[in-house]
Formats: structure tokens, C-alpha cells, sequence
């Protein structure tokens, strides 16, 4: 029976296909994206979840690690536990790492949406408000002493509020 050419084959056979100079060059590509992804959950483990969501580590150069902050905000709370995150790293096995880097890239907060985006989080819906029955009549006793423009504006709202239920 003839071998199916387009059954699914392992990233390593194909990379072994390509042109020595392409393939060694690919599996680096490679390589360093498993570092860096391994390396994004040591920093996940040392800052926590929430932090995570808005970071990334980026690279590792001059026995530096580079971590780009979605904001200044979150790049000052990184700060705070910059030697936090050096120890982890170094427990690791990067004993070589001297310092840690942040830089603040507004590009990384479109590059961590696209990455943290799953089907559960377009599966939760958000909940829409809707206004009580006394925050209407709130409205309306306020509108009896408003001028006459708000006024209107005031009973329109009070009124769409009532509708609603």
C-alpha cells in the first residue's frame, strides 16, 4: 500500500526535508520560540496570572532578560519584583542572567490579546444593565426641579428605564 503524502508528519521530519542552510534556520527559529515560551511560564509562575496576561518575555541578549510591559503602569509593577523574577530565572538554570530589562510597547498589548484569546473568552457573554424601577423615579423627582431642556432629557430616561422590564 502506497504511503499517504498527506497524512500529518512530525515538525522534525519536515524541517529534515528543506535545504540544509532553510531547515537549520527553521529548527533555530524553533528552538528559540520553545525557549521563549518556556521562559514566559517561569515569569507566569513568579508574577501570577493577572500580570502575566498583560507581559512577555521577549528575549534574552547579553545575558539580559527582556520583558515588554503592555503600559508604564505595568511596567512599574514589574519593577517592584524585577529581583523576584532574576532569582527565578537563575533557579532555573539561566545562572548567566546579570540583569532584567523592561521596556513598555504599546504593540505587545496587540500581540498578548491575540495570543490570549481562546473560545471561552468569546464565549462569556458580557451582561447588559438595566435600570430599577426607583432609579426611574429617582430620575423623575429630579427632573420636577431641573431646567426645562434637562428636564426632558431627564423623563426620556426615566421613561426608557420603565420600558425596559
Amino acid at each position: 500500500m502506497a504511503k499517504d503524502r498527506y497524512a500529518p508528519k512530525q515538525l522534525d521530519e519536515v524541517l529534515g526535508q528543506l535545504s540544509p542552510r532553510m531547515g537549520s534556520r527553521i529548527a533555530g527559529y524553533s528552538a528559540k520560540s520553545q525557549q521563549l515560551s518556556q521562559q514566559q511560564t517561569v515569569l507566569r509562575e513568579v508574577i501570577g496570572e493577572n500580570l502575566a496576561k498583560k507581559c512577555r518575555v521577549a528575549n534574552i541578549r547579553d545575558d539580559a532578560l527582556i520583558i515588554e510591559a503592555q503600559s508604564a503602569t505595568i511596567a512599574l509593577k514589574l519593577n517592584y519584583v524585577k529581583m523576584d523574577i532574576l532569582s527565578a530565572f537563575r533557579q532555573q538554570g539561566l545562572a548567566q542572567l546579570c540583569q532584567v530589562k523592561i521596556q513598555t510597547s504599546p504593540d505587545a498589548a496587540r500581540r498578548l490579546t491575540t495570543q490570549s484569546q481562546t473560545g471561552s473568552n468569546k464565549a462569556t457573554a458580557t451582561k447588559k444593565r438595566a435600570m430599577s424601577e426607583q432609579s426611574a423615579e429617582y430620575l423623575e423627582h429630579v427632573a420636577e426641579n431641573a431646567p426645562p431642556s434637562l428636564q426632558e432629557k431627564l423623563r426620556r430616561l426615566a421613561l426608557h428605564g420603565r420600558q425596559k422590564k
